[in-house]
């Protein structure tokens, strides 16, 4: 794709999974030809010279000491079967037996390489695991003062577990996530295919069961028990059917109330459902293993409340937030009268809002919001015959006001020119107005040409802004990126063009239609001819920015308006590809786009 670059969200190197399938088949199969080790050790104790000639042991985070340091060291590399030195791995050091405690965890570097300095004088492990390379566990060392060990560790895919995961009926049960239970830190877990097929290369021996969880199911457990050094253990997971799960909502004073619930939100499980009067609701077995959360306008969403089988769910809402601020005009006088809308939100879990319009009647401008879920909120405020005005950003919390917020509304430019036709003869009658100047509050600014095609509107905003030029017989003609400063005036002639059959739309662009959604607004209806479709975008890609700066807290009208232009002019537009998870950047020239 010209023009593009690609970056990957989820890793330097997308990785599919017959690629995956192949990767970790090659390790097993080559493990099969090796001697019967579980993993080459070497250890050598350092001692240190005598005190002139010792180098001193600093710590990344301290500044040097001129004295020797003499606390103990455990230091190494990590290797695959191959003896090549292995990047990422979770290194870690443990207790030497049951029940297993974790001192400290540390990454390998790109030369496989990890350190473990000032430590106490005890006995302990270094374990490590990478997938799909395997696992490793150390002999047990001494912490010893003045003494440093050095170990080198070969990941091993030893003590493997596959198996299948069935239901009641025998049937396979796909998207079970199976993990290890019984030591205290993570390795890798494995999710069972549509033939309910699975394979964990990275089973410490220390670990002592294997969960497997699946959406609308009970979990269940199965002991691994003792294992042979190099054996893969085969398993049979069978999950039984779990019942819906029930809950009820409460409102601040712990009143039963109506409101929506969401479960898994964002993902395929996805459920909504509404509480009754008396504040029960239930979800499908679908959703055990989810999030659930409560959400009703006029209160902050409830905490969000893990659903786990056999217990009923209990969300209660929090008391929202509120905005305290004043509307002012560029002399700082108060505005007696006023819209306010709430032109972008954004919140980490969207509750529901009203964005309004609302209106406000103050002598000295003043207006107070109640009743706001949590997050950031930019406002827009309105005038007849001035441009709207916006808020910085506002940070709301639940139950807590924000004070001091300032809104000035400028006095706006002003935009005169004359309409033509495609022949340069004057066109009478066309309107003429603002496209799009906020995502809550409408444009209320308008004009017609007179006799010889010539128009004049106040109240223009600084820009980037449309101009919107229509009259019955021609296309609708929008002129953008267009920039005035309050107090002065743009001269901006238009010309139309006769409508076509199926064509009553024109504008400079990148051929892209925009849907807000909870995250984030999405590219619909690209055409495929048209600049972003060639430039390889697609319906769904998310926004992430524009010309290097990022979209979050912009509107729907601010994404708009920076997305058009004139053609020939370039836009930059970052987008993810919610399907893969790809980043790709893009410089797409516009061009004339005719709906």
């Amino acid at each position: 794709m010209e023009g593009a670059r690609v970056r990957n969200t989820h890793g330097s190197r997308p990785v599919t999974p017959a690629r995956s399938a192949a990767r970790r088949t090659a390790v097993v199969l080559f493990a099969l030809l090796l001697p019967p080790v579980a993993a080459a050790l070497s250890i050598r104790a350092l001692w240190p010279a005598s005190p002139k000639a010792a180098a001193p042991t600093v710590s990344a985070h301290a500044e040097a000491s001129p004295k020797e340091d003499l606390t103990p060291e455990i230091r190494g590399r990590i290797l695959d079967a191959d003896g090549n030195p292995v990047r990422s791995a979770a290194v870690r050091l443990v207790s030497p037996g049951p029940p297993y405690k974790v001192y400290r965890d540390a990454t390998s570097d790109g030369a496989g390489s990890f350190s473990f300095a000032h430590l106490g004088p005890e006995r302990v492990r270094v374990v490590a695991d990478h997938d799909p390379e395997g696992f490793v566990s150390s002999a047990e060392l001494q912490a010893t003062t003045g003494r440093s060990e050095e170990v080198t560790l070969v990941l091993s895919p030893t003590s493997g577990v596959r198996g299948a995961v069935i239901d009641g009926e025998d049937h396979p049960v796909a998207g079970a996530t199976l993990s290890v239970e019984g030591i205290p830190w993570r390795v890798p877990s494995a999710t069972s295919d549509e033939g309910g097929t699975f394979r964990m290369i990275v089973v410490p021996d220390q670990a002592a069961s294997l969960l497997a969880v699946a959406r609308g199911y009970k979990a269940a457990r199965v002991a691994l028990g003792h294992r042979d050094e190099r054996a893969e253990l085969v398993v049979r997971v069978q999950l039984a059917a779990a019942s819906p799960v029930k809950g009820d909502v409460q409102g601040t004073d712990g009143e039963p109330i109506a409101a929506q619930i969401v479960a898994c939100a964002g993902q395929s499980a996805e459920e909504r459902t509404t509480s009754v009067e008396d504040g029960s609701f239930e979800l499908p077995p679908s959703t055990l293993g989810c999030e659930a959360v409560a959400e009703l306008a006029g209160y902050a969403p409830s905490e969000p409340v893990v659903i786990t089988d056999g217990r009923r769910l209990q969300l209660r809402l929090k008391t929202g937030g509120a905005i305290e601020g004043v509307v002012v005009d560029d002399h700082g006088s108060g505005v007696p009268s006023f819209k306010l809308g709430i032109e972008a939100y954004v919140s980490t879990r969207a509750g529901n809002v009203d964005r309004g319009p609302r209106s406000f009647e103050d002598v000295r401008g003043a207006f107070r919001w109640d009743k706001l879920a949590p997050g950031r909120y930019v406002l827009t405020a309105s005038v007849p015959g001035k441009p709207p005005a916006r808020s910085a950003t506002i940070a709301v919390q639940g139950g807590d006001a924000t004070r001091g917020v300032r809104i000035v509304i400028a006095q706006g430019g002003a935009v005169s020119g004359r309409v033509f036709d495609d022949h340069g003869a004057p066109v009478s009658g066309a309107e003429v107005g603002f496209d799009v100047v906020s995502s809550i509050v409408p444009g209320n600014a308008g004009a017609k040409t007179d006799g010889s095609g010539r128009y004049r509107l106040d109240g223009a905003p600084s820009g980037p802004f449309t101009l919107r030029a229509q009259k019955d017989g021609f296309r609708t003609r929008l002129v953008s990126a267009l920039r005035v400063a309050s107090g002065s005036t743009l001269a901006q002639d238009v010309t139309l063009t006769p409508a076509g059959e199926g064509a009553n739309l024109e504008l400079g662009g990148i051929g892209v239609g925009l849907m807000p959604t909870p995250e984030g607004i999405v590219m619909v209806a690209v055409g495929a001819d048209d600049p972003a479709g060639r430039a390889g975008l697609e319906d769904g890609d998310r926004i992430l920015g524009i010309d290097g700066e990022s979209s979050e807290g912009m509107s729907f009208a601010d994404v708009m308006q920076r997305l058009r232009g004139e053609p020939k002019t370039s836009v930059g537009v970052s987008v993810e590809r919610p399907s893969s998870g790809q980043v790709l950047d893009v410089v797409i020239e516009r061009g004339v786009i005719v709906r």
